[in-house]
């Protein structure tokens, strides 16, 4: 089953879009239609979705600016009027640009790319690595953020966790928080996988700081880390890191 929301200012249309998705695409689950970008926004980062169609008008917030704030976790698609965005869109590793109105046969195919990407198995460079260095790396030490005028050089083994906030990562320790512009997949390959675990398309969290895993309803766990009141989640391709956890780590 995959997780997809759409997105559109016009009720009529977003219903239309949802027919036609559950028509053609039966395997997939609509969590939310949402009809701006701040409730799409939302809805990516409360649940785990796989896609979203996103109109690109929606208010304040643009289908542009809420792939852009999501940080990579899902794949998205553009329907839209208007052709003028498709660069931008293009720019922010959109799949599709879907221009309004759009025939079945446009959808259908528009379905087909998303599925092929979905089934795509993307190389994993980590263990690549490790083959061919025979796990020699230098792991990442410190870490430099910068907030305001002020610069600070962090312990990685100081930081709670990693979560990616658009073209950026938020940095979290005990005392501040900051940002650093590096994408989280590139920060991850320098990371040991021994204490920093990949539990989201946009959370990388430190063990070593892990307090407890809570099941808020089934089959949907969160983390939550020492000293820190809120929990992180965790998607239901990574809940099987805690279910084999080991007592001891």
């Amino acid at each position: 089953m995959v997780n997809l929301i759409i997105a559109d200012d016009e009720p009529i249309l977003l219903d239309s879009l949802a027919v036609k998705l559950g028509k053609y695409w039966p395997q997939a689950n609509i969590v939310a239609k949402c009809q701006s970008g701040e409730e799409a926004l939302d809805a990516i980062q409360e649940h785990d979705i796989q896609v979203a169609f996103l109109d690109i008008q929606m208010g304040d917030l643009t289908g542009i600016d809420v792939a852009l704030k999501a940080g990579g976790q899902s794949h998205f698609v553009f329907v839209t009027a208007y052709d003028q965005y498709a660069v931008s869109a293009f720019e922010t590793g959109a799949i599709d640009y879907l221009l309004k109105p759009y025939s079945d046969e446009r959808l259908q195919d528009c379905i087909k790319r998303v599925q092929e990407r979905l089934n795509s198995q993307p190389m994993d460079i980590t263990q690549t690595l490790l083959n061919l260095q025979g796990d020699t790396r230098q792991y990442l030490k410190r870490i430099k953020v910068q907030i305001g005028t002020r610069i600070w050089l962090v312990a990685v083994q100081d930081i709670l966790y990693f979560q990616a906030s658009g073209r950026y990562v938020k940095v979290v320790t005990a005392e501040r928080e900051a940002l650093v512009r590096m994408p989280l997949k590139t920060l991850l390959l320098q990371l040991d996988p021994e204490c920093f675990w990949q539990i989201h398309r946009s959370i990388v969290i430190n063990l070593n700081h892990l307090d407890h895993v809570s099941a808020s309803e089934p089959e949907q766990l969160q983390v939550f880390m020492k000293g820190v009141a809120s929990g992180l989640p965790v998607s239901r391709s990574s809940q099987h890191l805690f279910r084999s956890m080991p007592s001891e780590l």
